[in-house]
């Protein structure tokens, strides 16, 4: 697989198309057969065997146009500010930009002129002909465009600019790629000649330092701009994950959710796929010769005894007071997008009272029943003693040895009783008892915290603040079920 093709699937999968590897096996037969001068026709083509649904084909169409859509104009190239007696010097073979040189040899080699190649931005490296590499302070002076464009290139490879994501960095990664160049030898050649009183050439030398940045800058910010949506996404989202689910802004909200449904998704995938032929389970001899009897007893078909997956029923009780509340909101996000694999979960909120919030489920769906549920059960003074003689109240009678329950809350009860005595009662009756403290364990059992006391009576009791953290505890949950 060419480079430009590599980094066009990489830009694919960062923005949501996932592309396998046959897949890319398949597009890198396709750009040999149709190659990359007709943009249409490859579009087309590529598209059949890199995008599936209807959205991954909205994100390649957007991904094919930016990538492919970079074409370099000669008179707006940077080196354009040459002035025509130097043009004139360094010979009409290298009448081009950096860019522009770029351009022709990525021609020549079949490659799109837009951009992927190593280092991004449009450009790919020339071929080594052998011969010693010139100094930039030589090539510079020649106005060597083509070992200038060689060059850059190879420095940008070297600085790996494909791994650039956020605007920041332009700055950064420029520098690099100077320097990579030769940067610092320039600057040594300016001033050795500046102490000699060759100010004329100093000042040349310069300008023509200065025109080459121009070009670098030009060549990051166009790998920025064909990368960073994808990658900047990709990069804010393992931020997210991790990042205690109590300091998560307003505005990141959407991105939360969206990752919350790509967890669940997952999840239900990876419980719900079938099992492999060696977790088949016993052979059911019954079952096996009455399959058979119309062979004449000999054994073609077989059937197995396999275990089903009990799914357990789920009991999640959340405070949604305070900063618990962030908690509680995706933790209960969480268990409904699983519905396929979690049907019977019942969720209950409280801070002061404790009330039922499965009918608001029912209703409205999980994105609008959370916030309805913190709103009316929240805002309270935290009583874990009430919110238990409530809950045993409620449901007592249907926790059996196939219920889970799920508590969510730091344990601080404010001083009053928090009826640990309802909470050995529910374990007894339980499967398991599962409690998730948004706080460390470290401050566990300081000030009016109960958890020192709760925890015995857990069959699990863990600190839980992030997106990773809850889809651990999840995934553990599904894979004890």
């Amino acid at each position: 697989m060419d480079r430009p093709l590599a980094d066009f699937v990489e830009m694919l999968r960062y923005s949501d198309v996932p592309v396998s590897i046959s897949e890319s096996l398949d597009a890198a037969a396709t750009v040999q057969i149709f190659g990359y001068k007709d943009r249409g026709l490859l579009k087309t083509a590529l598209a059949q065997v890199m995008a599936k649904t209807i959205e991954e084909h909205e994100n390649f169409d957007r991904c094919f146009d930016e990538f492919f859509s970079y074409n370099i104009n000669p008179d707006l190239a940077p080196d354009a500010e040459f002035s025509e007696e130097e043009e004139e010097s360094s010979g009409n073979q290298q009448d081009n930009s950096p860019e522009d040189g770029d351009e022709a040899n990525d021609n020549e080699a079949g490659g799109p002129a837009s951009g992927g190649g190593e280092g991004g931005g449009g450009l790919s490296g020339g071929k080594n002909d052998g011969s010693p590499a010139a100094s930039l302070v030589q090539m510079l002076e020649q106005n060597d465009r083509t070992a200038l464009t060689m060059a850059m290139t190879a420095a940008a490879k070297a600085a790996n600019l494909s791994g650039i994501v956020l605007m920041t960095q332009r700055g950064l990664f420029t520098r690099r790629i100077m320097e990579q160049m030769g940067l610092d030898q320039v600057n040594k050649e300016i001033s050795n000649r500046d102490k000699a009183g060759d100010t004329e050439g100093a000042t040349r030398l310069s300008e023509r330092l200065d025109i080459l940045f121009d070009s670098v800058r030009d060549l990051v910010e166009r790998q920025l701009a064909f990368t960073s949506s994808g990658k900047a996404k990709q990069f804010r989202q393992d931020i997210l994950k991790n990042v205690r689910l109590s300091n998560i802004e307003h505005r990141d909200f959407k991105h939360m959710r969206e990752l919350v449904r790509r967890m669940a998704k997952r999840l239900t995938d990876m419980n719900s796929r079938v099992r492999k032929v060696k977790n088949r389970g016993h052979l059911d001899i019954r079952k096996t010769m009455r399959r058979n009897v119309a062979y004449d007893g000999i054994l073609f078909e077989t059937h197995w005894k396999q275990k089903q997956k009990d799914r357990p029923k789920v009991i999640a009780v959340c405070d949604v007071s305070g900063s618990v509340a962030a908690v509680a909101r995706f933790l209960l996000l969480f268990l409904y997008s699983l519905n396929e694999v979690l049907p019977k979960v019942r969720s209950f909120a409280f801070s002061g009272t404790l009330g039922e919030v499965t009918d608001l489920f029912d209703r409205y769906g999980p994105e609008e029943a959370v916030p309805l549920a913190i709103d009316e059960f929240g805002g309270r003074s935290t009583d874990y003693g009430r919110a238990l003689e409530d809950l045993k109240e409620l449901i007592f009678d249907t926790i059996d040895n196939k219920t889970t329950v799920i508590f969510l809350g730091d344990g601080r009860s404010n001083g009053s009783d928090p009826r640990i005595d309802i909470l050995k009662e529910i374990k007894q009756r339980a499967k398991r008892v599962i409690w998730l403290n948004p706080e460390r364990k470290s401050v566990w059992g300081s000030g009016d915290s109960e958890m020192l006391r709760i925890a015995p009576y857990c069959s699990t009791a863990e600190t839980c603040n992030s997106l990773n953290k809850l889809e651990l505890v999840i995934r553990n949950l599904l894979k004890s079920s």
